[in-house]
């Protein structure tokens, strides 16, 4: 069930990723669009390594969760 909720996440966060470089007016996808559309690499790095930071730490948060239900139900 965690590894269906893990994966499930992931693919959650490259659809919202996906759906705002398409067609929105504002968040981290949209923010790598502008961007790169104004040769900003610093602003381009910031957007990545926040999607990284926010991606491992929604990651890490379903580990702690899936550690203590295996401590409560195994």
């Amino acid at each position: 069930m965690f590894s269906g909720l893990r994966l499930a996440l992931a693919q959650s966060w490259l659809f919202l990723v996906a759906a705002e470089l398409l067609a929105a007016a504002e968040g981290l996808g949209f923010l790598l669009t502008e961007s790169q559309s104004n040769g900003r690499v610093d602003r381009l790095l910031l957007a990545i390594v926040l999607l990284a930071v926010l991606g491992k730490t929604t990651d890490a948060l379903l580990g702690l969760v899936e550690r203590k239900a295996l401590k409560t139900w195994a």
